[in-house]
């Protein structure tokens, strides 16, 4: 079984049984579903009342680490978005074992800032010890 096929399974279970909100979705790497996640996640985000400011950051992020899934991963990408404790976590996993890594992008460059940009308005990323998940949380405004 994939990690992506893994990672959505475990979602699932978890989003179940802790009655958390929040959704998951398992996808090919194709560029069109980065809009695709980055419009479910504001949707999300409407629903539960996050202020403007935090899901505009939040749904930002979330553009760029599915963008550095589909572009740098490996197979099938899992996208998790989950309300727990204060604060909104975004998941993403695929196939690749080496992990998403914050760059130095020059002037110049047309890419390399997504991680950069994602570890700005995160408070904290993480990466899995096997290196195919990647998690950013956002905390929520007046839960810091």
């Amino acid at each position: 079984m994939s990690p992506a096929t893994t990672a959505l399974l475990s979602a699932a279970a978890d989003l179940r049984l802790a009655s958390t909100p929040g959704f998951a979705a398992t996808f090919p790497p194709c560029p069109s579903r980065v809009g695709e996640m980055r419009r479910r996640t504001a949707s999300r985000l409407r629903e539960w009342r996050i202020p403007q400011r935090d899901a505009e950051d939040i749904t930002l992020a979330v553009s760029e680490l599915v963008t550095n899934s589909v572009v740098h991963g490996d197979g099938a990408v899992c996208f998790v978005l989950r309300q727990v404790a204060g604060e909104v976590r975004v998941e993403v996993t695929d196939s690749n074992p080496l992990p998403a890594q914050v760059k130095n992008a020059d002037p110049d460059d047309i890419s390399g800032r997504g991680m950069f940009l994602a570890a700005v308005f995160a408070q904290r990323i993480e990466v899995s010890d096997d290196g195919y998940t990647t998690t950013a949380a956002f905390p929520l405004s007046g839960h810091q």
